[in-house]
């Protein structure tokens, strides 16, 4: 659809909702409702009002939005930055996130605001702040643990939210995230079918709950196996590549080492070829490793290696999508998405020659 208007000394300097209306020929109640991403407007009305918004660089005014709606027409997004010594894959991850987010929220009257916190603790305390003090209408986090005491929260003040992640018992909120459990299975079953039995998972803490999952899968694709799992190859930590280079070089150390590692993403993978390097073994002769993430180094890592691709800012915008649609009422029971993540294998990740 293609917009024109003439130009006159008495136009108004910024485009408004009525200006829409006028250029689009719908009302101003259907241009308002399909600027918010309401249900109650269809995919094709609001592609055209969106695309008319966009050429006449329409942008919405929060302040006249706030004080019309009562709403401060912001969505708040905790973005999670580790303050660890030495954390050297700080935020790779969460631009792309955050990108997928912004994009969602393209034509609609909200404006993202980011804060920063420190662990799921801080993101508590800033989660209350935000909504005690009326600093946005709804809410995006992650780092979910797995009894997570901010879902409870905001559940209880009935505050619209969307976490990327889900508790055990992922009931009653909105949620995107990765079936971490699936993916450590295929990765897991993937160096069973090529020999290896001694098997190592490179895992985060505990108390998160993906970490759970991923256990929960890497168990069960050696009981499918008929296998004994490799319980004392499960490494947990911070995520960092120094842990895990640390992790590598501690489990190949011990007398029965592992011959395959499953790892949990782009920086621990890193981590792991530099501990096998140090031990003087190679991902390319001795040990089969897979990592996880793709998202912008797996493909130069030496040698290229088998890794699970997840569309981060696909994830993203299905969080921005959903929050939008959730803070217009609607019920999160049917604002769900999980991921299964793509397997880009580069290696046959076999067990090397005895």
């Amino acid at each position: 659809m293609t917009v024109r208007f003439a130009r006159s000394e008495n136009a108004p300097r910024r485009p408004t909702v009525k200006t829409l209306s006028e250029l689009t020929g719908y009302s101003i109640s259907t241009v308002s409702k399909a600027l918010r991403d309401s249900p109650a407007v269809t995919h094709d009305t609001k592609a055209r009002i969106r695309s008319a918004a966009k050429q006449v660089a329409y942008a919405a005014n929060p302040r006249a939005a706030s004080l019309r709606t009562g709403k401060t027409m912001q969505a708040a997004v905790l973005m999670p930055v580790s303050v660890a010594a030495g954390n050297e894959w700080n935020g790779v991850e969460f631009t792309e996130i955050l990108s997928g987010i912004a994009r969602a929220l393209e034509g609609s009257p909200y404006q993202l605001s980011v804060h920063i916190v420190r662990d799921a603790e801080d993101g508590h305390a800033t989660a209350n702040r935000i909504v005690t003090q009326g600093l946005a209408d709804g809410m995006i986090f992650s780092g979910i643990l797995e009894r997570d005491p901010r879902i409870a929260f905001l559940l209880a003040q009935d505050f619209p939210f969307v976490t990327l992640g889900r508790t055990a018992d992922p009931k009653g909120y909105a949620h995107v995230d990765i079936d971490s459990g699936w993916v450590a299975a295929e990765a897991t079953r993937r160096l069973i079918d090529g020999g290896h039995r001694r098997i190592a998972l490179i895992n985060p803490d505990r108390r998160y709950a993906y970490a759970h999952e991923r256990i929960g899968g890497f168990r069960g694709a050696f009981a499918a196996a008929g296998l004994p799992a490799c319980d004392d190859l499960i490494a947990e930590g911070d995520l960092t590549a120094r842990f895990g280079r640390e992790s590598a070089m501690a489990l190949c150390s011990r007398g029965a080492p592992p011959t395959g590692f499953v790892c949990v993403n782009e920086p621990t993978t890193l981590g792991v070829l530099a501990g096998l390097r140090d031990c003087g073994l190679s991902a390319e002769t001795d040990v089969s490793v897979i990592g996880y993430d793709d998202l912008n180094v797996s493909g130069y890592f030496s040698p290229p290696l088998t890794t699970h691709f997840q569309p981060v800012e696909e994830m993203g915008h299905a969080l921005g999508a959903f929050l939008i649609r959730r803070m217009a009422g609607e019920p999160p029971e049917t604002l769900v998405r999980v991921f299964r993540p793509k397997l880009i294998a580069r290696r046959p990740d076999r067990l090397a020659a005895a």
